[in-house]
């Protein structure tokens, strides 16, 4: 929880209006003291709340008494949006500072793989080009320039290129801009349609909890249509590169019950960082309006902050990170609880986790139809996601269920070879591609130099020691990897030697060498299709399987969807999107296939140079030299997207599969059933892809996926099995060896 220096977090739940006013007014009181003999009575009001030992005066200033309007039902001290920015404006830029800390981030935007199709993106990227590294040299042009008027200023400039590079993969949150403040607005909406072929309409969360679909319409936000003023968020900042995909992103729905949210309209993501303004203002369409004020969520302590320089040096001179407990994107999968519209139905089979779940589906004409949730590929255990799936694929087969739906619904990713097992569980027989590239530079062609120079010293039995498989199992060292048809690269040249797309270095494309036991060894398992798992059936024919998405799926999802899409021939419905009624894609998350935190790149570089096993050269020490810890010192997450997922069909154009358009097979709207029962959503699916129900866009699904006729046992299946819950001990680790860690949070780490 946030520290118990805040005075309101002690005290109990019917207190917390009372708090929220205080700490509101404690920063109305800092924030106006450049007035002369206002500081000694705002330092004395504001030392209640900042642990301050001199706490001589608790009375509010008279210039800063305000009534408080109320709690805003969040769990973590808030004040006005408008009081936050204000306090986040007067927070003085130190110039040289900020010219240290631009040329410190350079060196690792070298590092995106991606980095010359943001600037030139082929022609259907609906996103439109970013110069990422173009940005980056007019924010250091204008600092110079004295063209900034606070921290906070320079910092947004920063902040965008987080917001316009649009890969969930890339970021830098600054520490001013991100770790003090999320900002919010007072509710969060909808977007359903009366059908899934129909045209959807907006409406308040609330209105509908109340009154279902005698919801009034919001017709105008701020005096903006709805929609467009929606899209208009959507182009200032998303983590997805699919616009469609964004739009759901602003919304509530059962997709983000998953994330313990209530949709980036209301408070989620990017948008956190980006001030809304004071107010939000709804019109309807029945001509009535209403309007509430945004808010800010406090995220840390404000300890000794009581001005805009101390603010800096709290925050900013590499100050203190989020404090543990402060407000996430996003909770892990087994602790999320958040108001639901409706309950979701008992699982056959689900890991304890929730990262996987199996479902039947009842009703006459879904009788045969099976639904795999994957909410994830982060998870506790590797051993549990496969056991789970294995028990459900097994009891399918049991119950006769011969078509499946793999719900992808925000799936974000997780761990890589997690999404190669899966794949290979639907298809034993197909192998994988899981085509790759690293884009080189500097320090990366220094780092792949001495890693492959020192593993070239290590004695093939020390190769999978702890102390040397850092070495050895990297991908600097040129013997690590297979190439395209699974041979060792022979040679330094043969990996690195660079092949140049659009006047850029890359790497040769790679795979993961599966067959090596110490890769899975490491996994904790064998993936299906190698060692103990060679000689599995195909549980199901391609036109009986279905991905369902909401445009959300990211990363390892990505790369499993693709698998599933290109070389499996199974068909995708995807959900929702803007009220334009043309093609979205499926998978509409980054497509990249490897993300690093800037502190992992400066790590492995700080390794390099430590090992007994290596010996630069000045001019190599110099390269790696550039890479500092600043950028990690000052931001709350910096992150880079350092390989490029291949599809097969553009090998010979090196586009990476992130700027690639690939519409889902079907598309479908959300209804106001769908956002109490997921089942609805599943029989939407199954009706376009099996019962010939149509779609609003897309190829379709034609006659020949259309059944027959269902399945006489499955029909007289009346009662589902008892819940199966696959945990630590039915896979032998043990009881308890997993579950008593109620620290675990999978977003903490970083997986490929």
């Amino acid at each position: 929880m946030v520290s118990p220096s805040l005075l309101f977090l002690l005290l109990p739940g019917a207190a917390l209006v009372k708090a929220q006013c205080a700490a509101d007014n404690c920063l109305r009181a800092l924030n106006a003291t450049q007035t002369p003999g206002r500081i000694p009575s705002a330092q004395a009001f504001c030392a209640t709340f900042t642990q301050s030992p001199v706490a001589v005066n608790t009375s509010i200033p008279a210039y800063a008494s305000e009534h408080c309007g109320g709690a805003l039902g969040n769990p973590y001290p808030s004040v006005g949006a408008e009081l936050a920015y204000a306090c986040l404006k007067s927070v003085p830029l130190h110039k040289e500072v900020a010219i240290a800390l631009v040329d410190a981030i350079r060196p690792y935007l070298e590092w995106q793989s991606s980095l010359v199709y943001i600037k030139n993106p082929p022609a259907d990227y609906e996103p439109g080009a970013f110069d990422l590294l173009g940005h980056l040299g007019k924010i250091r042009e204008r600092i110079v320039a004295d063209g900034y008027h606070g921290e906070v200023d320079f910092q947004e400039d920063l902040f965008e290129m987080t917001a316009k590079t649009r890969d969930g993969h890339f970021a830098f949150l600054p520490d001013a801009l991100t770790k003090v403040f999320r900002f919010g607005r007072p509710f969060a909406l909808v977007s359903y349609a009366q059908d899934p072929l129909s045209t959807p309409v907006i409406k308040t969360l609330d209105e509908v909890k109340a009154v279902g679909d005698r919801a009034r319409t919001v017709s105008r936000i701020n005096g903006v249509d709805a929609s467009s003023f929606i899209q208009g968020l959507v182009n200032q900042a998303s983590a997805t590169q699919d616009l469609d995909a964004a739009y759901n992103y602003m919304f509530h729905s059962k997709s983000m019950e998953s994330l313990g949210a209530t949709g980036a309209f209301h408070m989620l993501g990017w948008h956190n960082y980006q001030y809304p303004g004071e107010n939000t203002t709804v019109e309807y369409a029945t001509g009535e309006r209403s309007s509430a004020a945004n808010f800010a969520v406090v995220a840390v302590p404000f300890a000794n902050v009581t001005d805009g320089e101390s603010f800096y040096q709290r925050f900013c001179a590499f100050g203190q990170p989020v404090v543990p407990g402060a407000p996430r994107v996003s909770v892990p999968l087994s602790k999320r609880n958040v108001l639901q519209l409706g309950q979701d139905p008992d699982p056959v089979v689900k890991s304890y986790d929730n990262a996987v779940s199996g479902y039947y589906l009842d009703g006459d004409g879904y009788e045969d139809v099976a639904v795999l949730n994957v909410a994830s590929f982060r998870t506790r255990s590797t051993k549990i996601f496969q056991k789970t799936v294995d028990s459900f694929l097994e009891a399918c087969r049991a119950d006769g269920k011969s078509k499946i739906i793999v719900d992808l619904r925000m799936n974000a990713g997780g761990i890589i070879l997690q999404g190669h097992d899966l794949f290979r569980q639907f298809f034993p027989h197909i192998e994988q591609d899981g085509f790759s590239r690293w884009r080189e530079n500097g320090a990366f062609m220094t780092m792949a130099e001495v890693n492959s120079a020192a593993a070239g010293n290590i004695a093939p039995k020390d190769r999978d020691t702890p102390a040397l498989a850092g070495l050895w199992h990297t991908p600097w060292n040129y013997q690590s990897g297979v190439n395209m048809t699974n041979q060792p690269f022979t040679s330094f040249d043969a990996k690195f030697s660079p092949w140049m797309w659009e006047g850029d270095p890359y790497t040769a494309l790679m795979r993961e060498d599966l067959a090596n036991p110490f890769i899975t060894a490491n996994l904790g398992i064998d993936i299906t299709g190698y060692g103990s798992r060679r000689n599995f059936t195909q549980p199901f024919e391609s036109k009986d399987i279905i991905l369902l998405t909401d445009g959300f799926c990211a990363s390892t999802c990505s790369i499993f969807a693709s698998g599933m899409k290109i070389q499996g021939n199974v068909k995708t419905v995807v959900m929702g999107g803007r009220p334009n009624g043309g093609l979205m894609q499926g998978v509409g998350g980054t497509k990249g296939s490897m993300v690093l935190s800037f502190n992992a790149i400066y790590e492995s570089s700080r390794n390099l140079m430590a090992t007994k096993y290596t010996n630069l050269t000045s001019e190599q020490e110099a390269s790696l030299s550039q890479l500092t810890a600043l950028p990690t010192l000052r931001s709350a997450g910096a992150t880079l997207n350092v390989r490029d997922q291949i599809l097969r069909d553009e090998i010979g154009t090196g586009i990476p599969a992130h700027f690639v358009n690939e519409p889902a097979d079907c598309r479908l709207y959300w209804t106001l059933g769908m956002l109490g029962d997921v089942r609805e959503i599943w029989k939407a699916a199954a009706n376009s892809a099996w019962n010939g129900a149509g779609c609003i866009a897309g190829t379709g699904f034609g006659e020949s996926r259309l059944r027959v006729q269902s399945s006489s046992k499955s029909a007289a299946a009346a009662h589902w099995p008892e819940i199966k819950v696959i945990s630590a001990v039915d896979v032998g680790l043990g009881e308890g060896l997993l579950e008593d860690d109620s620290d675990w949070d999978p977003e903490e780490t970083f997986m490929f």
